[in-house]
């Protein structure tokens, strides 16, 4: 059997108002191709599927689409979790009749504790869980954290789990020790989301979401898929794409996807960024960082003429630590006296020209103030 995880797709995720709708589109009909190529039995969505709890219209075409293609016309089994963006509830409306065409989705702990069993393999599906509703699920005042949380369910799986059988769980949840990113909501304070690697022990695999990048964690048998795209400029430099679980050769491997149009940063002044010298692909989603700016009127709109796809402009002034100082200046001439002012300004040296300039306007070689 070959597994694809995937997790994270945030469909209907904007960047400062921007929409990325068109793009995750087009990443989803690439991940559609490579189901072909890899010949995938069986789709892992770990949760995060929108990025609203109420999505739009648009973003709910552009996921049906997808689950009609892998779904429907390949009828490839597809496992998913609810997330922490998800709204379960709506998410979850006609889950039931979703699993005659195997389509299995789980957005409540119930769903969870029996598993989903394709080819001998057995799935646990666990959604994303606030501790405040498992204390009311088990009616116990102890549950606190999402450890807490966790724990207790995996429990009741470990009660009836088949060893004899391969046994993958699926989540959306925070181990910890995984590196989290801008994108990834804080929901809570500290570390009371996070849950220990070791509650997945019993598990021959676990298919995480919720952390950005796949490399959140290294272990062999607890994986994190990253999200299908980079959604703020603090995943510049994390891998994405999608991790393929081939349990025949008992081995796991991550595939990037390839994008159009990807986030970037550049840095410089603003004269640099409209020669285009700031090393950037000007059709990019870009944030730009420059000095230089202060004196240049609507700068946002002469910078999008070239850079079509700029999300973030952000303004770098130099701040100088000026150190206050008292010095006799009676016994300067004029001359030195501009030139000491220029040095003590912009921490340059007057050039030939500059100081040939002043000379002249001076008059008189630039004569002491006691004269």
């Amino acid at each position: 059997m070959k597994i694809m995880h995937i997790g994270d797709l945030h469909i209907g995720r904007t960047i400062n108002q921007f929409s990325l709708l068109e793009d995750q589109r087009e990443v989803l009909n690439q991940l559609i191709n490579r189901i072909d190529e890899e010949q995938i039995d069986v789709l892992v969505i770990a949760g995060d599927i929108y990025d609203r709890s109420i999505p739009s219209k648009e973003a709910m075409q552009v996921y049906e689409s997808f689950l009609l293609a892998v779904n429907i016309e390949r009828k490839i089994p597809v496992l998913a979790v609810s997330g922490n963006h998800d709204g379960a509830e709506r998410l979850g409306h006609a889950k039931s009749y979703f699993k005659n065409f195997r389509y299995y989705l789980s957005t409540a702990i119930e769903d969870g504790l029996n598993p989903v069993e394709i080819e001998g393999v057995n799935f646990y599906l666990i959604p994303y869980i606030e501790p405040a509703y498992a204390r009311m699920y088990f009616q116990d005042e102890e549950i606190r954290t999402h450890q807490d949380t966790y724990q207790r369910i995996v429990e009741l799986i470990t009660e009836q789990l088949d060893q004899h059988k391969t046994n993958i769980l699926v989540s959306h949840l925070f181990v910890a020790g995984g590196s989290e990113t801008e994108s990834e909501r804080e929901l809570v304070i500290g570390t009371v989301e996070n849950v220990n690697r070791y509650l997945f022990d019993v598990f021959d695999y676990t298919l995480l979401g919720h952390l950005h990048t796949p490399d959140a964690i290294r272990d062999d048998k607890v994986f994190y898929s990253g999200s299908i795209m980079r959604y703020s400029f603090s995943e510049i430099g994390q891998r994405k794409g999608y991790r393929i679980i081939d349990l025949e050769h008992k081995n796991v491997l991550f595939k990037p996807l390839t994008y159009v149009r990807d986030l970037e940063v550049g840095k410089g002044t603003f004269d640099e960024a409209m020669a285009l010298k700031l090393g950037v692909n000007p059709k990019a989603y870009l944030k730009l960082e420059l000095t230089e700016m202060e004196a240049i009127n609507e700068p946002m709109t002469k910078l999008k003429v070239i850079y079509p796809n700029l999300l973030e402009l952000k303004p770098v002034i130099n701040y100088r630590d000026n150190q206050i100082q008292s010095m006799d200046v009676t016994h300067l001439s004029h001359l030195e006296l501009i030139t000491h002012f220029y040095e003590e300004m912009t921490d340059q040296q007057l050039d030939e020209k500059q100081f040939e300039t002043i000379k002249n306007l001076l008059g008189n070689g630039g004569e002491s103030l006691e004269a």
